[in-house]
């Protein structure tokens, strides 16, 4: 048996490559020069950078800390003592803001959506607009 470290087998980052601008600026020219016309070529290339960005955003809204943000939301004086008027989403955004979390992510407010859902008396009047009920 061997005894070393073991190994976990690193994702399939050649799809999930972080994309630098500069590397991409290169990529386009060296289409732009190899081919006449380079629509078609041009095209495919885009599409994949694209595919590639929506990874990385994915990765990175799968990444948050989704208990963190739940106490940090618990902890907003509207849920600490729930009054009878609605709170808005985007007062909850600036509030997470406020406490240091990037609030930049694409679709962050339907993650802190559902994460708002997932709180205890927690009604949802309209999109955006939350009501907690009085203990």
């Amino acid at each position: 048996m061997d005894t070393g470290p073991s190994e976990v087998p690193e994702q399939d980052l050649t799809s999930l490559k972080k994309l630098e601008m500069t590397d991409v600026l290169e990529d386009i020219k060296m289409l732009l020069e190899q081919h006449d016309n380079p629509a078609l070529e041009l095209q495919r290339y885009l599409s994949e950078v694209e595919s590639k960005i929506n990874d990385e955003n994915k990765l990175k809204l799968e990444s948050v800390d989704r208990n963190h943000i739940k106490h940090l939301i618990e902890k907003h004086p509207y849920f600490k003592n729930p009054s009878t008027y609605h709170i808005r989403l985007i007062t909850i955004m600036k509030y997470l803001k406020k406490k240091g979390v990037d609030i930049t992510l694409n679709d962050f407010d339907l993650l802190v959506d559902e994460i708002i859902m997932s709180i205890d008396d927690v009604e949802k009047i309209s999109y955006g607009k939350y009501s907690r009920k009085r203990f």
